[in-house]
């Protein structure tokens, strides 16, 4: 990986921070952050540009890149997914971009797992990237507009966004509490439930062949009858045992207050959720993040002169994938009349799969500009007269309306000779 090696002031750094690990053992935290990851990992990055001529989708090298594969072992889903991990885990997430030797060409966009980093501003007023890469134990050094840098709870620090452990510690370490609790609950269920007391003198060995005999005779669970039978010499004393219980309202209201942390509930973590639920989890939470990736890669991997030309780079994704069957075919019938959406997108809304020469959109005919309505209707709009038209509609039994949509085909089709 061709990272470029630059001098710096030690004196100038700022922003420094170590994640201190606690969260990564949690379950609650790992389900959440899988969640997150695995919506996240879903979007898809297109390149377009939107200029007088209107919106043009670009299948240039970049798109394809950032949409099938961001480096020879990470496809566009794993990269994804890898950012989004660390950003819940730790409220950052980096990802080198990698250019050819003549950094004219963007050769690979690569997540980077850190052990430490730092963001800081030379002397010169440069924004650098200095990190300890997990992978090889080595430092590395980047300029900031090399580092594609995503940020979650961006409120107190210059550059980076405040991690989540000093907020959730407290939490998990009552949960975790609990957790002990519960074991050791289990544990002392399998302790001392009673002693056998001799009334005349025996050696060790002697007792515990006694008990041994005592356990297999009356505690094993083929003692249907639950009787035992003790001579003048032995006595049985039971022990009453208090099981502790578990406080599950204050352990869910404690697992309630991280789900809130992260705005996600148990139905979402669960993919028990409604529609108005994944709604709801989109824009809160997937949404801002694919708005921030966007912003970033734009600014990142485009030049000023292709954003001035109204070039940039998207994350979207199909949000109405998780609607019900019956919004699905109630919006898809309103966009694929007005020619929104082609044939073949209008059937995988419904779950059907693609046909040949489906990718062409339909308009319906029965529409006009609302201030062409009587023109439409007396055919005037194609220089077709009243007279002429009552002629065809006496000849082919039409109505007026469609009268005046043949007529007006007609009239656009002449030059073609059709």
């Amino acid at each position: 990986m061709n990272f470029r090696k630059y001098k710096y002031i030690p004196f100038s750094i700022r922003g420094e921070y170590a994640a201190t690990g606690e969260i990564e053992e949690s379950d609650i935290v790992g389900a959440i952050t899988n969640c997150i990851a695995t919506n996240i990992g879903k979007l898809t990055a297109q390149c377009i540009r939107t200029d007088q001529n209107g919106m043009q989708v670009k299948k240039d090298h970049l798109s394809c890149l950032l949409s099938l594969r961001w480096a020879p072992e990470l496809s566009a889903y794993d990269a994804q997914y890898k950012m989004a991990a660390q950003l819940v885990k730790s409220s950052n997430a980096f990802a080198a971009v990698i250019y050819t030797e003549d950094f004219t060409r963007v050769q690979a966009v690569a997540p980077i797992n850190v052990k430490s980093y730092r963001i800081f501003e030379d002397a010169a007023g440069n924004i650098l990237f200095t990190f300890t890469w997990d992978y090889d134990g080595k430092t590395y050094t980047l300029p900031y507009q090399q580092v594609i840098h995503i940020r979650a709870r961006f409120d107190k620090k210059r550059f980076l966004g405040t991690p989540p452990d000093g907020q959730l510690n407290n939490t998990l370490e009552l949960i975790s509490a609990t957790g002990e609790a519960l074991k050791n609950t289990v544990k002392n269920s399998a302790n001392l439930k009673g002693y056998l007391k001799y009334t005349n003198f025996a050696d060790d060995e002697f007792i515990r062949q006694k008990v041994k005999e005592f356990r297999e005779a009356y505690m094993d669970p083929t003692n249907e009858g639950g009787i035992a039978g003790l001579d003048m010499t032995t006595e049985f004393h039971e022990i009453q045992q208090r099981t502790q219980t578990i406080p599950t309202v204050q352990t869910q209201f404690l697992r309630d207050n991280i789900y809130r942390y992260y705005n996600v509930n148990e139905n979402i973590l669960m993919s028990k959720f409604t529609e108005a639920e994944w709604n709801a989890f989109y824009e809160s939470v997937i949404e801002p993040v694919a708005l921030q990736m966007s912003l970033e890669f734009t600014f990142k991997l485009l030049t000023e002169r292709e954003r001035g030309h109204g070039n940039k780079i998207i994350f979207t994704t199909n949000r109405l994938q998780y609607a019900t069957l019956q919004t699905r075919a109630s919006i898809g019938s309103v966009l694929y009349d007005r020619g929104i959406i082609t044939i073949n997108e209008f059937r995988e809304l419904l779950y059907y799969e693609p046909i040949e020469d489906g990718d062409v959109r339909m308009v319906s005919l029965n529409f006009v500009k609302a201030d062409d309505q009587s023109l439409y209707q007396t055919g005037q709009q194609n220089n077709t007269s009243a007279e002429d038209q009552k002629k065809l509609q006496q000849t082919v039994r039409m109505p007026p309306g469609m009268i005046a949509n043949i007529a007006y085909i007609a009239t656009e089709k002449k030059g073609e000779k059709q």
